[in-house]
């Protein structure tokens, strides 16, 4: 029972350090504010998806879909991309939740969520739901 328990805590840690490389390779914020300033000041509208140590199926969204070229052109031309662990990062009230992950999109002007999509995603459903959002269809 320790030698699971050590394993479990071990692999948070390292799921942690990932998601955090995964942001910086990919130039997603890890910091809510930072990510909102940039919102205004770039008129683009924030993405922000919350994520846990212990999801398989956030690892799943990271691999498959986040880092598709696709994908990463799509945010990073017309979002700000941040990335949060709930169980590392403080989080709002209004974006803690029981299901990871959580994809949020939200308006830099008012700083409303416009939309968001729980669980994960496959990748052509992932484009559909940031296109829908670019395009101001998906209210």
């Amino acid at each position: 029972m320790k030698t699971i328990y050590i394993l479990c805590i071990t692999f948070g840690l390292l799921y942690a350090q990932t998601y955090k490389e995964f942001a910086v390779e990919y130039g997603y914020e890890t910091d809510y504010a930072t990510a909102y300033t940039k919102a205004k000041k770039e008129h683009k509208k924030l993405l922000l998806i919350t994520i846990s140590n212990y999801c398989p199926w956030c690892k799943k969204l990271e691999n498959r879909v986040l880092r598709s070229n696709e994908v990463s052109k799509n945010v990073q031309k017309d979002f700000i991309g941040v990335i949060l662990n709930k169980d590392i990062d403080t989080i709002e009230q209004r974006f803690i939740t029981n299901i990871v992950p959580m994809s949020y999109i939200i308006e830099p002007q008012t700083n409303d969520i416009i939309k968001k999509r729980a669980g994960y995603q496959k990748k052509s459903d992932f484009l559909y739901f940031i296109k829908m959002q670019k395009q101001g269809l998906g209210r």
